[in-house]
């Protein structure tokens, strides 16, 4: 029995041997000199380590950063003759006399050799000394604070264009790339996109413009795969993981350093996060395709074996064991012609990335079930899933954009709530469900009529909203204006009106001033869909905003009061007290609206 446990413990000592080898001796960048030739490690087919020598050119001084150096080499064997330095052999280990100079991270488009930058090993392993922090918020507007994040929300959605405000956050997650004068930049990093035909253009021009590749995905992982023991080593392919399910999207790179439980790869930023929560795969390499511009592998991502912790100037950190949570997306698609399908995602976790890569997803799903462009009407509910409350968002959206507006307003509202200033906000899942039709749909205002201009507290007054559908016949709703029995002699203003324009004119009249969480999520609460027609009765009165609470009702004696401490900070003056307000769906989008006023007069007895 004891000889069997030895032999079970000789066992695992050498499995864990082979699966997590030993970290090499390092090899001084001041002790290189020019013509020294080394050997580096990547994989171009398979999972099978391939070897490439290194010629040492010289070393760059101070040229990607205060004290940080890159190492310049020409790389020969392989295919490397054919197609120069490979996008996806960043964090490519090279060694001299066995010990580890650093990892191949730079190149040059369109050169004539395999001209690679290496990123010394030492400025790696820093990684690994940085302290650990949750992910932080990403991508609020800077720090004009909470008041101004509301304010930039309350325009778009009021105004109901939010592709070019998405537009803005996606250019901040993917800036242009940096580029040195002689065109030289950190190696293109290859994202793996499955289904890849129906990927939206606009995501490919933002991934092109931060230095990535998108390439069509080589499938998923295999039952087999998702059983295999952590086997990653120096020059293994690893893949960073972004979406998972019935779409997915994965990075790949080259492991430059393993040690124990840790492994540092890719020799640059992948998208310079800092602390980024995301699953770390083995990846297989199906081939390389060459090319004059920019040679890149195709590859196919494998089983989760951890998780990436660290995104940094020189490179990634990730750890084995360990688990990345993610948001799941649900989506359910209804057509005239066809059954609901529905659509399961797992997106990355992050402030600014859950948005872009939910958007990305619902916006895969419908390019590929419906069409990618075209005039479309869209019914759409969803939900945000967060600790303790649900939050809503339902509209319809038609014409050319419509696409785009709806993707586009789901992760703006995403992306506010996952950067808002007062507290973190988990996000646990995002549901939505859509009504596709290929038609124009859409109706007007056309006239508002009230069944009498003079009426008396406690009545009711009907009021008559025509509406015209586009294409369509002339209809009208009914809608019941009740008169609070307490209200005074004077003139009530009604408001009759589209969702947006009906929001525009309520926010004009009761600013939204949040000062928490709560006061933000109740704000959202005041939205109201382009597919509603809206009556809102307003009569003078005295109130404020005071530390983002509405007091629209304030005595006198204490209106006065407010006012006579003067204007404070946090304080809005109200002149209008709102007395009704009703929304009425509508099966596709309406625009228009009208203002009128009626004159409440004494009740007789």
């Amino acid at each position: 029995m004891y000889m069997r446990s030895l032999a079970v413990l000789g066992a695992l000592l050498l499995f864990f041997a082979a699966g997590v080898p030993a970290q090499s001796r390092t090899f001084p960048v001041d002790e290189l000199r020019v013509g020294m030739v080394g050997v580096g490690k990547t994989v171009f087919e398979g999972d099978r380590l391939d070897e490439f020598k290194v010629h040492i050119l010289g070393v760059l001084k101070n040229v990607i950063g205060t004290r940080r150096n890159l190492i310049l080499a020409r790389l020969e064997g392989g295919p490397l003759a054919n197609t120069g330095v490979i996008a996806g052999m960043s964090g490519s280990p090279v060694y001299i006399d066995e010990k580890l100079i650093g990892a191949v991270a730079y190149g040059w488009p369109f050169s004539e050799e395999a001209i690679a930058g290496i990123t010394p090993i030492a400025s790696m392993l820093d990684i690994r000394h940085v302290p650990a922090a949750a992910p932080v918020p990403i991508g609020a507007p800077a720090p004009a604070g909470a008041r101004a994040q509301a304010a930039s929300l309350v325009s778009t959605f009021a105004g109901g264009d939010f592709v070019p405000a998405f537009r803005a956050l996606v250019d901040r997650a993917f800036p242009a790339g940096t580029a040195g004068a002689a065109g030289w930049s950190p190696l293109a990093t290859p994202l793996s996109i499955s289904p890849f035909s129906a990927k939206s253009a606009w995501i490919g021009d933002a991934l092109a413009r931060g230095g990535f590749l998108d390439v069509p995905a080589g499938g998923r992982p295999s039952p087999e795969a998702a059983g295999r023991p952590p086997a990653l080593q120096p020059g293994s392919s690893v893949a960073t993981i972004l979406i998972s399910g019935d779409m997915a999207m994965a990075a790949t790179g080259t492991v430059t350093w393993v040690d124990g439980g840790n492994v540092l790869a890719f020799g640059h930023p992948f998208l310079s996060m800092g602390p980024v929560e995301m699953p770390m795969a083995d990846s297989e390499v199906i081939g390389v395709l060459p090319s004059l511009y920019r040679s890149f592998k195709f590859a196919s991502t494998g089983a989760v074996l951890g998780s990436i912790s660290q995104d940094r100037s020189t490179g990634i950190l990730g750890s084995f064991g360990t688990t990345a949570a993610m948001v799941p997306v649900r989506v359910s698609i209804r057509s005239e012609s066809a059954p609901i399908q529905k659509y399961e995602f797992r997106v990355v976790r992050n402030s600014m990335l859950t948005p872009i890569l939910a958007a990305t997803a619902i916006d895969t799903t419908l390019s590929t079930l419906e069409k990618s462009t075209g005039e479309r009407t869209l019914v759409w509910k969803s939900s945000i899933d967060t600790p303790g409350r649900k939050i809503r968002y339902d509209s319809v959206f038609s014409g050319l954009n419509a696409k785009d507006q709806a993707v586009s307003a789901m992760a703006l509202l995403t992306n506010y709530l996952m950067a808002n200033e007062f507290r973190d906000l988990a996000i646990d899942g995002i549901d939505v469900a859509i009504e596709h039709s290929d038609d124009l749909k859409n109706a007007r205002i056309t006239e508002v009529e009230p069944e009498k201009d003079r009426v008396q507290p406690g009545e009711t007054v009907m009021v008559r909203v025509g509406l015209q559908d586009f294409r369509g016949t002339a209809r009208h709703l009914m809608l019941a204006l009740p008169i609070p029995a307490g209200t005074p002699p004077g003139p009530l203003t009604v408001f009759v009106g589209d969702g947006l324009s009906a929001t525009a004119f309520d926010l004009s009249l009761f600013p939204t001033d949040p000062r928490s969480l709560d006061q933000v999520l109740d704000f959202l609460d005041r939205l109201k869909p382009a597919n509603s027609v809206n009556l809102l009765a307003y009569r003078s009165g005295t109130g404020a905003v005071v530390a983002g609470q509405e007091l629209a009702a304030l005595p006198p004696s204490v209106f006065t009061m407010y006012a006579g401490q003067g204007a404070r900070e946090g304080e809005v003056s109200l002149a209008n007290q709102r007395v009704f307000a009703t929304s009425v769906e509508q099966p596709i989008p309406v625009t228009g609206s009208a203002r009128l006023t009626l004159d409440v007069i004494p009740k007789v007895d």
